[in-house]
């Protein structure tokens, strides 16, 4: 009687910490990868989080960024030196019962030689407001690999212009000297007219 009566109170905490721990929510994909492979990426980098509402209430989902301690960090990749080059837009949606919302990732990287060929891995977390004792957040792994180097497709375009804009200090003595060469010029005929007049 007594091992029945434990087995029955064991079995209906298990039922009420299933019922408490139920996720409201669910995110997808699980992980999700940025690769740059010619230049930083800016702005919308159109890669998304889907977050789906599995309950029958509105639920508002937000979010925030995290890094991996170092034995749960993939092999190969390194914390991204700060949160301010990611954001993800909305920060916060109201999603009604049965759907979903996307939430899109926005990059900011500096465009330095410090950040060229780096793999790093940081973590996104969505969180529901809180609203009841236990809230579930679900955190996804978002992978960015920067470009190996920036390729300069206006390189051709532009270098009859960098040769002006590096030399500019020369250009401007050779187009001093060409001005008062033709003034010269001017000068020397204007007189040679009024000599020749009688």
């Amino acid at each position: 009687m007594k091992k029945s009566f434990a087995l029955l109170i064991i079995f209906s905490i298990l039922l009420m910490f299933n019922s408490i721990c139920k996720g409201d929510f669910n995110v997808k994909p699980r992980e999700l990868s940025i690769v740059m492979e010619d230049e930083f990426i800016h702005g919308n980098t159109t890669k998304s989080v889907i977050v789906t509402n599995t309950i029958e209430e509105s639920i508002n989902i937000s979010w925030y960024l995290d890094n991996p301690t170092q034995d749960l960090i993939r092999e190969n990749k390194t914390l991204i030196p700060s949160f301010s080059w990611i954001s993800i837009k909305p920060k916060w949606q109201i999603i009604p019962p049965g759907g979903d919302a996307s939430f899109y990732i926005y990059l900011d990287i500096p465009e330095e030689k410090e950040n060229l060929n780096k793999h790093w891995e940081t973590w996104p977390v969505f969180k529901q407001e809180e609203t009841q004792f236990f809230n579930w957040e679900h955190a996804i792994r978002l992978y960015i690999d920067t470009p190996e180097n920036i390729s300069t497709n206006n390189s051709n375009d532009e270098g009859g212009l960098s040769f002006f804009s590096d030399n500019s200090i020369l250009i401007s003595v050779i187009a001093i000297i060409c001005i008062a060469f033709v003034v010269s010029l001017f000068i020397i005929k204007s007189r040679f007219k009024k000599n020749k007049k009688p």
